[in-house]
């Protein structure tokens, strides 16, 4: 059995992805570009530093740095301001993983943007710890991330599971060692080799709920090794 939880916010719990596209496609609007589809899924479930890259590249006076600036006070005003919240059933999936054992956060994106958007939905409480693109060398689809998240959490990966909507999220998790409950978005529902590393799938945050409680143990109590043998032979000396 499992013993510890790690969620995506963007798209997994954060119905974030729309207003994403506003504030990036309205900054690059400011700064001469008109942001498109092909844009769009360009930078789709990719890294900070990748984004903002080609923010920058098609934005002469920008640079990534600036472009990351401009568009996390967009997110940060955003989330102030209310525009966006939780996917449905997001808020009680995080309480249900956090009833069971401990909970993190791996997100790419900015920290300052990621923080204002925990504490403002209220999951910053179930949190024991939160990775965000600022505390990493190499984000997702790197295992970096989800590393660092097993590290503080004190949970060995191969013991961790991990939620997940993104390619690049699912690969990250999956090389790190962890199990992954993939919650597909219309991109990857069509990948079907990244999609075949996620050993769970669920329609929504709600129907994962389900599949959390099943895999994560009840905090406190670890199965003695004779019910351990008893539940898989296999492992038995």
């Amino acid at each position: 059995m499992l013993a510890a939880t790690v969620f995506d916010l963007d798209g997994t719990l954060a119905d974030s992805a729309t207003t994403w596209t506003l504030v990036i496609g309205t900054v690059a609007a400011r700064h001469g570009h008109a942001w498109t589809r092909d844009d769009r899924t360009a930078i789709q479930g990719t890294g900070t530093t990748h984004w903002s890259g080609y923010l920058a590249d098609r934005c002469p006076d920008l640079t990534p740095e600036s472009a990351v600036a401009e568009c996390v006070e967009g997110m940060v005003a955003a989330v102030e301001f209310g525009r966006f919240g939780l996917l449905p059933g997001a808020a009680r999936l995080v309480t249900a993983a956090a009833e069971r054992g401990p909970v993190g956060l791996v997100s790419a994106s900015p920290g300052r943007y990621v923080r204002a958007a925990v504490t403002a939905s209220g999951l910053a409480r179930h949190l024991r710890t939160i990775v965000t693109g600022d505390d990493v060398a190499h984000g997702k689809p790197a295992p970096d991330p989800y590393l660092l998240a097993a590290h503080r959490l004190g949970v060995p990966p191969h013991r961790c599971l991990a939620v997940e909507d993104s390619g690049s999220g699912i690969r990250s998790a999956h090389t790190a060692g962890m199990t992954v409950l993939a919650i597909p978005h219309a991109a990857t529902a069509l990948d079907h080799d990244v999609l075949e590393l996620a050993t769970h799938r669920a329609t929504d945050a709600r129907t994962a709920t389900g599949t959390v409680l099943s895999l994560i143990g009840v905090p406190g109590h670890e199965p003695a090794t004779a019910e351990l043998f008893a539940r898989h032979p296999a492992v038995a000396p």
